[in-house]
């Protein structure tokens, strides 16, 4: 008992020097965000085409990223065809006028907040996907044992230069990674698979398809630069702090800032074919090849 008494002051002493600390996080400049992907989707004819503009916010901020307001926004094709999208809503620009051609190339414009912005890209193809399957796991990092996957196969085009983004959607839903501590975007080159048949290949190799659930596949065109950009993006967002992580670093996007160049803004500008498929998964095993 008198142990037990002499060590009460102690824990007590401990327990009082428990406080919470707040920390002062300069908020900086605020910057635009571009968040504008023009598509074509392979076997459609679709003029309809958004751009979403936001603003950076307070690092501690919970609230939805407060939209980019009573912006300008046009696209003009290298014909000289201008094309004037409208704000729908807070933040979203749209127009039903603009029909993306393979191999043109096209340039963003922003006026907004006093600043102008600018981009170009040019709208790359994209191979097909020729089937979509639910098959078993492959050994993978992230794969598991269980459950089933999304499949595809494809033939890459022949001629180094081919680069990819995959988006996978279950119930309308778009999954980025295997679990909610990695997420990141599945992009490839096809520098080691350049002319070649790719079969049997699971872009989000951890992502199990629940029976009755309908997966909708996006295999997306991309240029070598937003290659680059969904890359360096990836590293930043799947880094664990371990001595061998990618150092935390500003990405900068395709979009520049013509007014004040230092002042550049977040997001990108794409433009690009899609290839889409999709199928729903029956019984627990009778989907799987």
């Amino acid at each position: 008992m008198r142990a037990l008494l002499r060590a009460l002051p102690l824990l007590v002493g401990l327990t009082a020097c428990e406080r919470v600390v707040g920390l002062e996080v300069p908020e900086g400049p605020r910057r635009l965000v571009v968040e504008a992907r023009l598509e074509r989707v392979i076997g459609r004819v679709n003029g309809t085409q958004s751009i979403l503009l936001s603003t950076t916010a307070p690092y501690f901020s919970e609230a939805a990223a407060p939209p980019a307001t009573g912006a300008i926004v046009r696209v003009t094709d290298d014909a000289g065809v201008t094309v004037t999208f409208i704000e729908s809503a807070p933040g979203r620009y749209t127009t039903d006028q603009l029909t993306v051609r393979t191999g043109t190339t096209y340039r963003l414009e922003i006026d907004w907040d006093g600043q102008a912005y600018e981009s170009t890209e040019t709208a790359q193809s994209v191979a097909p996907i020729d089937s979509l399957y639910l098959e078993a796991p492959k050994p993978g990092r992230f794969s598991g044992t269980d459950g089933v996957r999304a499949t595809i196969d494809l033939v890459d085009p022949p001629g180094l230069g081919n680069f990819y983004l995959w988006d996978q959607f279950i119930d309308g839903v778009r999954v980025l990674g295997p679990d909610s501590t990695f997420k990141y975007r599945m992009v490839a080159m096809d520098d080691a698979v350049d002319g070649l048949t790719i079969s049997g290949f699971q872009p989000y190799e951890g992502i199990d398809i629940p029976p009755g659930s309908t997966v909708l596949m996006r295999q997306v065109g991309l240029s070598e630069r937003m290659y680059r950009y969904y890359f360096a993006f990836s590293d930043q967002v799947s880094a664990d702090g371990s001595p061998f992580a990618v150092p935390p670093a500003s990405i900068r996007g395709n979009i520049s800032n013509l007014t004040d160049p230092a002042r550049f803004p977040l997001g990108y500008f794409l433009v690009g074919e899609v290839s889409e498929a999709s199928i729903t998964r029956g019984s627990a095993s009778g989907d799987m090849r």
